[in-house]
């Protein structure tokens, strides 16, 4: 059976940064997504700051959930170190 390319769902909106690195983490787990609302930044600058969204088929909703939530517990080091 193919995917419906209709049938996807948001799994996150905000800001790009974040969207960027979430979508990595779901490209490493296999995960298509697509990013939407770039063009908006572009033209409104920060007045819509967490417009930016993260979108994936419905099937993979649970699996990008865990994932996210697997990346956002992982331990950081701060930047320049």
């Amino acid at each position: 059976m193919s995917r419906d390319p209709n049938d996807v769902v948001r799994v996150y909106s905000g800001p790009l940064p974040q969207v960027e690195a979430y979508q990595q983490v779901l490209r490493e787990g296999g995960i298509e997504s697509k990013v939407v609302g770039t063009e908006l930044t572009a033209s409104f600058g920060s007045a819509l700051s967490n417009s930016i969204e993260l979108w994936i088929h419905s099937g993979d909703m649970e699996k990008a959930v865990a994932a996210i939530k697997e990346y956002e517990a992982a331990p950081r080091q701060p930047a320049g170190e």
